[in-house]
């Protein structure tokens, strides 16, 4: 696939909509830039902010410490949610 967009005055580029969905990123998402050779760029999805998992938590333990099992389910079901927006 080949687009070309136009850049602003200050220096912004739309993304297209089929590019977004093909990532998988919406508004207020990140996107990394890999400057592979001279004039040449990609992008691609960021990783999940460190804090985005905050609170995954609450209300699974029921006051107990969380166990490895608990963190890898929060983790599935928050990769889901994730998924399903």
């Amino acid at each position: 696939m080949k687009m070309t967009m136009k850049i602003t005055s200050k220096g912004q580029v739309t993304i297209p909509v089929a590019v977004r969905r093909k990532l998988g990123v919406k508004s207020g998402e990140r996107v990394v830039f890999v400057f592979n050779r001279p004039g040449e760029v990609a992008f691609r999805r960021a990783a999940p902010a460190a804090g985005a998992s905050c609170g995954a938590l609450v209300g699974k333990t029921n006051g107990r410490v969380a166990t490895a099992a608990d963190i890898r389910g929060a983790a599935a079901e928050g990769a889901a949610r994730r998924r399903a927006t």
